[in-house]
């Protein structure tokens, strides 16, 4: 703890230009009552924790409540399981706050792919927050703590999509280990927001707060984001810092760097809990530029952002080319510092809503990817769907999600993967497409289930191919526990 504090105060002399600037550009200072007002509409949004653009399974973009509503069985769930209210509400009094989640999905191939069958995986979270306003008096800080513990194998081994196109509670390996461990500090009355430590950019950056409705790498990043660089996507995280402006609540501006890992991502050795950054070898920056909004803000709540990254990490990986893949370079040698850059842009719309008494609506959303240089297993990504929340009256918690997902392989990839078929002359496909729907259907608070069915043509596991896989189907479910909910616990979670 002392720790923490002690970076506060050597850090503290740095921020004061950036702060005083900011703040005289916003006019805080000035302009007491427009602040008033900013934080009156804050509150609120904290207070609508019932998002449509919410994440299923994933807490850590859920604004912050000191309670959790407490819906009967009659409201759209078959029971209810909130018995910890009493007790989560003395240790909220205290400023601490118990966070954490389980999910299981389990598909099963039954056509296509490399082989048929099935496979379960599993990922488990526990996490601790602490309100240093409370706890020592810190104003608008708090500190996060989580563990993650992930077991099962790749249902990409199946499918023939490798690690291209996973479930999202699979890697990069089974391991127990850090996820987060961070000093998170609002300041300027929330126009400003920076947070310090083990990190990792899950809920920061090219993301929609839905996107774990579904099963694959669409929950939190996508492949492209995923893939093409060496940053410390989670679980896994690495030192680093990010910075959030708000000149209004519902603008942002937002960058970050962190430490990126090119050769190590997949040792498990360097995930777990080794905090040293001797195995780190360059530098991660993305940036987002966005608007978004929730009920608290908009009768139709949306999202929109553009985004990109610069990763320095180079190809030094002693004969490999993809370094999160183990693809072995398509040329005698790739050893050069040039850094991979990519960009991205996003759109989320809630479009229909049957009543206004309800959150109940249909939102559409898709984004589009792209490398701007480097060599990389995916050139372009373009997806699209659809989130229906409460499609049922009866059923307000429940969630339809429909997803098409569009793959552009990188030329480097797939003339080598080209070169490497033994079957005839068959060459690899330069695209990949994946079709996912999932409906998740709320058994109780923080409790789902959900049916899954995913289609796939031309997998591609962006390795060396023996021969062409033309398509894969899976079936299958989901089920997510999320703690808070389920027992009524008050939350204090990260937000962007």
């Amino acid at each position: 703890m002392h720790h923490w504090h002690s970076i506060v105060r050597r850090g503290a002399a740095a921020w004061v230009a950036p702060i005083v600037i900011t703040g005289v550009m916003l006019g805080a200072s000035r302009e007491v009552r427009a602040q008033s007002a900013y934080l009156h509409a804050l509150e609120a949004a904290q207070a609508d924790h019932d998002q449509p653009l919410q994440t299923a399974d994933d807490t850590s973009q859920a604004p912050t409540s000191s309670a959790v509503a407490n819906p009967a069985p009659s409201e759209g769930y078959l029971f209810n399981l909130q018995v910890a209210k009493s007790f989560g509400q003395t240790l909220a009094d205290q400023g601490i706050y118990i966070d954490g989640s389980y999910t299981n999905i389990t598909l099963d191939n039954v056509s296509g792919g490399t082989r048929t069958g099935a496979i379960p995986n599993g990922d488990a979270v526990f996490g601790i927050n602490l309100d240093m306003n409370k706890i020592a008096g810190v104003q608008g800080a708090q500190i996060h703590f989580y563990m993650d513990d992930r077991q099962g194998s790749n249902f990409g081994d199946y499918t023939g999509t490798g690690l291209v196109d996973t479930n999202q509670t699979y890697g990069p390996n089974a391991a127990f280990r850090l996820q987060e461990l961070t000093w998170d500090q609002s300041v300027l009355a929330d126009h400003i927001r920076f947070i310090i430590g083990r990190m990792n950019d899950l809920p920061d950056f090219d993301t929609f707060d839905f996107a774990c409705n579904f099963t694959d790498f669409t929950c939190a990043n996508t492949a492209f984001f995923y893939n093409n660089d060496a940053n410390s996507a989670a679980p896994v995280s690495a030192w680093g810092g990010r910075i959030t402006f708000k000149p209004t609540l519902t603008t942002y501006f937002r960058i970050a760097a962190e430490a990126a890992d090119g050769d190590g991502f997949y040792n498990r050795a360097n995930e777990g809990w080794n905090l040293a950054m001797t195995h780190d070898n360059g530098v991660f920056l993305p940036l987002e530029v966005g608007y978004k909004t929730d009920f608290s803000s908009s009768s139709y709540p949306s999202q929109y952002d553009v985004g990109g990254f610069y990763d320095n990490t180079g190809y030094n990986y002693s004969g490999q080319l993809f370094a999160k893949t183990g693809l072995l370079e398509p040329v005698a040698n790739i050893a050069t510092n040039a850094p991979r850059e990519g960009v991205w842009a996003q759109a989320a719309q809630m479009v229909w809503r049957p009543d206004r008494d309800s959150k109940r609506g249909i939102t559409l959303f898709g984004e589009v990817e792209s490398m701007v240089n480097g060599y990389t297993p995916i050139q372009d990504e373009i997806d699209a769907g659809m989130v229906w929340q409460g499609p049922l009256a009866s059923r307000p918690h429940d969630n339809l999600n429909i997803i098409g997902e569009y793959y552009k392989m990188g030329n480097a990839l797939v003339n080598y993967q080209t070169g490497t078929i033994i079957a005839g002359n068959t060459h690899m496909a330069a695209d990949m497409e994946v079709f996912e729907v999932v409906y998740n259907a709320a058994l109780a608070p923080g409790l789902t289930l959900g049916p899954v069915v995913e289609y796939i043509v031309n997998p591609n596991d962006a390795g060396p191919e023996t021969a062409r896989v033309k398509n894969a189907t899976q079936f299958g479910g989901q089920l997510v526990l999320t703690l808070p909910d389920l027992l009524g616990l008050p939350t204090l979670a990260r937000v962007n």
